[in-house]
């Protein structure tokens, strides 16, 4: 069983005794030449690549349904694929936690649909979602894809009832290769439309798309580069057993049914497997995180510099390199205890039977955290963190930091397209912000302020008091400001302080982090290990502190000369900092990445890098 944050105790505690380093759990599955690094390949050649890896890693696992028995080792897997090749953690994503995923749990297992889930566990087909529709943002909330349940078939036929209705970027467009996906749609049966269903739907075979179904080619692109297409139908025909139906049924003599608090609930339920999603990418988004910081790490350890000041040092001996990449370490560990903390309770708490979160409140924006609150804003946050990691982390490494033999540019395009990916990361604030001013499934922390001896800001108390009165102060402000948000003028109502939903969401995800962070310090015994990811916590806490350093200093919560005395902490907790026992735990497995800066005869790599 996948354990993230175990496992980094394990390697941090062999780095810091000079140990070997053990292997991530899944690491074995790549171990195949397909998955070695290529270049120079045209758009098309990439996508047939992409499926070839597909292809072996899914033989390697025994099958898509294997992937489904434990949440954590479809984790461990994903993440793995995310550092290998982020293109190929999409698309198994998509397949796995989506696709498959909802055929399973939210299916009844006919014989219809039992012989589709057959094709996508061998990957006869490859699986996608189609729910987003290109015309207007949020449709996710009101999905204008039709279902008519047409009893002659008997089944479903499926319409996009207008351009601005096609189905937007499932990766279903490479010719030659099946596609099936999970179709969002509205069902309107007895002549009543009765909420958004999926549907299993055959997008196109090895001869083309299927009847009624219209597939376009979107333009290529170098961020996460997929086959991406616009899909339309027109009266497409839908078995019945290809009716992902939850507890909804239709009689045989047309009449349909559901219980009614189920009804209430149907979009949520519908989207019940996009918790799945949301834990994917914010462990794939973490992984991400702590490739870029340890390849950025490693290449300055061994990058030599000139200058009139010192003559041929590695660049990492700067204060101010150090600053940048000790500060992407620190933020990698952060995050990737943050979404570990998520994911650990996730688990737990799955269940065969889709629910929505009763605590995350109703959805305004978007439906995502109506789901699943803490896995869409561990996701929006892993996605925040890591573009601001890769962005620094490329800028360090200079002109190499944008090649893509050295990883970081596909690993900062990740990041880029989760901004929307798994729904949009502000629209996620924006539903948690007014779910906490609403006081919906949550209570604003108490704030004491800490006795004289405990006032170094490095001092866990002080940041745990400066990070509980900011989200409280914040959460007083929202709840004043915005009422109840229900007025037919709800938009003027809420316009003006749209800011105060995002703050005050975002300051709660860095509470929670700073709590994450806080136990797993606790929780490493060893003390050369202890010592080495304290120093890491404590960088972390004055880069928290400092983002809003200005606003502390405004009540009072710092003093002048506190506030004045941060960057004169940071270049001591800098100096105490062990990087490369830290970067070493971050058991990023370079020996199958094939990182050229990561070595120290990277000038030879990167002359062969295209052979």
């Amino acid at each position: 069983m996948a354990d993230p944050a175990r496992d980094i105790r394990t390697r941090l505690e062999a780095a810091a005794h000079g140990l070997p380093v053990p292997e991530p759990t899944a690491a074995s599955l790549f171990d195949h030449e397909v998955f070695s690094a290529r270049s120079s390949v045209s758009p098309d050649e990439h996508y047939h690549l992409t499926h070839e890896r597909m292809r072996v890693l899914n033989q390697r696992l025994g099958g898509g349904r294997s992937v489904l028995r434990s949440p954590e080792w479809m984790l461990a897997v994903l993440e793995h694929a995310a550092m290998i090749d982020p293109s190929l953690f999409l698309r198994a994503m998509v397949h796995y936690a989506v696709c498959l995923n909802a055929a399973v749990r939210l299916g009844d297992g006919n014989e219809e649909l039992t012989a589709a889930v057959d094709r996508l566990d061998t990957l006869a087909t490859v699986g996608g979602v189609l729910i987003t529709e290109v015309g207007r943002g949020n449709s996710h909330i009101s999905v204008r894809t039709r279902a008519e349940y047409d009893p002659e078939l008997p089944g479903f036929r499926i319409t996009t009832p207008a351009p601005e209705d096609a189905k937007f970027m499932p990766p279903v467009g490479l010719p030659g290769v099946p596609k099936t996906g999970v179709v969002y749609a509205r069902l309107f049966a007895g002549g009543r439309d009765r909420g958004v269903f999926p549907y299993l739907v055959d997008i196109r075979d090895e001869h083309g798309p299927r009847p009624g179904i219209g597939v376009d080619r979107l333009p290529d692109t170098s961020v996460t580069p997929l086959d991406y297409s616009l899909v339309s139908f027109d009266n497409a025909p839908v078995p019945f057993g290809r009716w992902l139906r939850d507890t909804a049924e239709i009689t045989p003599r047309g009449e349909f049914r559901e219980p009614e608090e189920h009804a209430q609930q149907r979009l949520v339920r519908s989207l019940t497997v996009s918790s799945s999603a949301s834990a994917a990418g914010a462990a794939a988004l973490a992984a991400a995180t702590r490739a870029t910081a340890a390849i950025a790490h490693r290449y300055a350890r061994h990058r030599r510099t000139e200058s009139t000041v010192a003559e041929h040092v590695p660049v990492i001996d700067y204060r101010v390199q150090q600053d940048s990449l000790f500060g992407a370490i620190s933020s990698a560990y952060a995050t990737t205890f943050l979404v570990d903390s998520a994911l650990r309770r996730w688990a737990e708490g799955r269940t065969t039977a889709p629910e929505g979160d009763d605590a995350a409140g109703a959805a305004t924006w978007a439906p995502w955290t109506a789901v699943n609150r803490e896995l869409s804003l561990a996701k929006v946050s892993a996605t925040t963190t890591a573009e601001r990691v890769c962005a620094e982390a490329r800028r360090r490494c200079g002109a190499q930091g944008v090649l893509t033999t050295n990883r970081i540019p596909s690993y900062e395009a990740l990041a880029q397209i989760y901004n929307s990916a798994g729904g949009d990361n502000r629209l996620i604030l924006l539903d948690v912000g007014r779910a906490l001013a609403a006081g919906t499934g949550y209570q604003p922390p108490r704030a004491e302020r800490p006795s004289p001896p405990y006032r170094s800001l490095t001092d866990p108390r002080m940041c745990s008091y400066l990070l509980r009165a900011d989200e409280r102060w914040l959460h007083e402000q929202a709840s004043a400001a915005v009422g109840t948000g229900t007025a037919p003028d709800a938009l003027e109502e809420w316009n003006d302080h749209l800011w105060l939903l995002l703050e005050l969401a975002s300051a709660h995800a860095r509470r929670l982090e700073f709590q994450a962070f806080g136990e797993a310090v606790g929780s490493v015994s060893d003390p050369r290990a202890s010592r080495a990811l304290r120093s890491a916590y404590e960088l972390w806490e004055l880069d928290a502190v400092g983002q809003r350093a200005a606003t502390h200093l405004a009540h009072g919560r710092i003093t002048a000369e506190e506030y004045l005395a941060l960057p004169r902490l940071r270049s001591t907790v800098l100096r105490s900092f062990d990087g490369p026992v830290l970067a070493e735990g971050l058991g990023v497995p370079f020996d199958q990445l094939s990182v050229p800066i990561a070595d120290p005869d990277y000038p030879y790599l990167l002359k062969h890098a295209r052979t």
